[in-house]
């Protein structure tokens, strides 16, 4: 196994041909046979790494270079979300416009070759892997909540979610943060795999034209706070680590059935 088919699987779970903006191979690597696998990164994770006898490792947020200042950029990928919601395009890029813009200016201070350069003293191969896991997970949540009806309940998508192992064993629980579990659950949006939530903006005009339940996986409070003041449509939150682990953890399961010893960060496996 080697660095560029390590990332090549990602993209074909996802259903991606190019490597997205916030992913990419930092140390390239042949001959992998045994990866740590974690959702942060950072010289601590490396020398665990090599401690376990990891060939290469694989960051689910971006470690450095490119995907690091560059990843906003997928923030984009909320039109097209927006879009297929049935939001037109004028007001799907005024929705992302604010924060993409703010997304640019904190991404150019980021130590970019922190990591990195870490990883190239260690010899130890690094990959970021980060927009393909999320659509594989965001394909997951989609196909865990198909059937429901627009007059579910709330409370009917967070139990089916809840059936994913991820979400049932993590420490943090779905949230309701917005509406009530009592009410219909109407048009449904589910949220993801486009670099970070897209806080109030996004929301508001996935409301406006029509959608009545969002869901996100992590959100400010300040956004939160804005649209609770607006009194619109349900938001459900489904938690950042254990959404996050949804997708990797399928990633896993492709690697060790491809003869990689996948040694994951976490005890939130998949379901067998």
């Amino acid at each position: 196994m080697d660095t560029d088919r390590i990332m090549r699987f990602a993209l074909k779970l996802a259903g991606m041909r190019n490597v997205p903006a916030d992913s990419g191979i930092h140390v390239k690597g042949h001959g992998i046979k045994r990866v740590l696998v974690a959702i942060d990164v950072g010289t601590s994770e490396l020398l665990l790494a090599r401690e376990l006898g990891c060939d290469a490792v694989i960051a689910h947020h971006p470690a450095g270079g490119k995907a690091q200042l560059e990843g906003y950029k997928v923030f984009r990928r909320h039109v097209d979300q927006l879009i297929g919601a049935g939001v037109p395009k004028r007001a799907a890029e005024t929705a992302v416009r604010s924060k993409l813009h703010q997304l640019e200016i904190q991404h150019h201070s980021r130590n970019y070759d922190q990591i990195p350069s870490a990883a190239r003293r260690l010899r130890i191969p690094l990959v970021s892997i980060h927009s393909p896991c999320d659509e594989i997970g965001r394909k997951i949540m989609v196909q865990t909540v198909k059937g429901l009806d627009h007059g579910a309940r709330v409370s009917d998508m967070v139990s089916r979610l809840n059936r994913l192992s991820e979400y049932r064993n993590a420490l943090t629980k779905i949230e309701v943060r917005l509406g009530s579990p009592r009410n219909r659950l109407g048009k449904l949006a589910i949220s993801h795999a486009a670099y970070t939530n897209g806080g109030y903006d996004v929301a508001e005009a996935y409301f406006q034209y029509g959608v009545d339940t969002v869901s996100y996986i992590h959100i400010s409070d300040v956004d939160l706070t804005r649209l609770v003041d607006g009194k619109k449509g349900n938001l459900v939150v489904t938690g950042h680590i254990a959404s996050d682990w949804l997708g990797l953890n399928r990633l896993i399961v492709e690697l060790e059935k491809n003869g990689v010893d996948a040694i994951s960060t976490t005890d939130l496996q998949p379901a067998s």
